[in-house]
């Protein structure tokens, strides 16, 4: 049961963060920081097609994001862009956007037993990823 609820926690956050990614790229300016956010944006979607496999083998439905939750973060990327769409800016936002998805990755594998190795390596990648990730970005701002 915990590991249902954090590889659902771990396919959501990668494909949220990757469906972020998506939607800022084509407002940025600055093709060194659209290289970066490309390549972040690869390893995303690796993660969540291995949550996605992992899910598939344990017989777990993944599901997608909502439409109203990705048009909110349309709306976000495209109200943040309007208003300044500096790389500054830019690695604002992703930056943000990871330390929420590190805070709830981390508070899930803190509070919930994992059996499977291969779940909590998942996670922890993903956290790892979006630390890496901050820590590329904070040249930008």
């Amino acid at each position: 049961m915990h590991e249902e609820k954090i590889l659902e926690e771990i396919y959501q956050n990668a494909n949220t963060g990757a469906y972020s990614v998506e939607t800022i790229l084509p407002k940025v300016e600055d093709r060194h920081i659209s290289a970066e956010l490309a390549s972040y944006q690869a390893h995303l979607e690796q993660i969540a097609r291995s949550a996605q496999q992992m899910m598939l083998q344990k017989h777990i439905d993944p599901s997608d994001a909502g439409v109203m939750s990705k048009m909110g973060i349309w709306t976000g990327v495209q109200l943040g862009a309007i208003q300044d769409n500096s790389s500054s800016h830019i690695a604002d936002m992703v930056i943000k956007g990871d330390t929420m998805g590190i805070t709830k990755m981390t508070r899930e594998l803190n509070h919930a037993p994992v059996e499977d190795p291969q779940v909590r390596q998942l996670g922890e990648e993903l956290i790892n990823l979006q630390r890496r990730n901050i820590e590329t970005l904070k040249k930008y701002l």
